[in-house]
């Protein structure tokens, strides 16, 4: 390849990039995340795989995802608040335990629960 072929390629490269950027495209690595097997993992326990609280789960006061009126009322701000943070003897924080990308991306699986 000669110069002007690496350089197009290198303009096109930095052309893309600054786009994405301002344009507030995130490329990030959340699109590797499977946010169902992270809930799976480390939700469903208490908060139940259809998102309907376990026995376990009502016990500590978890929400009831699938109830219409509960995701109307809730932002996206507030789910990801409530799982890094948690709830003192409720809910443990997760931020020190998944990413923040793992995190934002329960807030899918959280809102599929009220479409069903």
């Amino acid at each position: 390849m000669d110069r002007r072929g690496i350089l197009a390629g290198v303009s096109l490269s930095v052309i893309v990039g600054a786009a994405t950027y301002f344009s507030g495209i995130s490329i990030s690595r959340a699109s590797n995340i499977d946010a169902t097997k992270v809930y799976m993992t480390h939700c469903k326990t208490c908060h139940g795989e259809n998102g309907h609280p376990t026995d376990l789960g009502t016990g500590l006061g978890a929400r009831e995802f699938a109830n219409a009126e509960w995701q109307a009322k809730t932002t996206d701000e507030q789910i990801i608040r409530q799982i890094n943070n948690g709830t003192p003897e409720k809910m443990m924080p997760f931020k020190e335990k998944l990413t923040q990308e793992e995190i934002k991306a329960l807030v899918s699986v959280v809102r599929g629960f009220g479409k069903k």
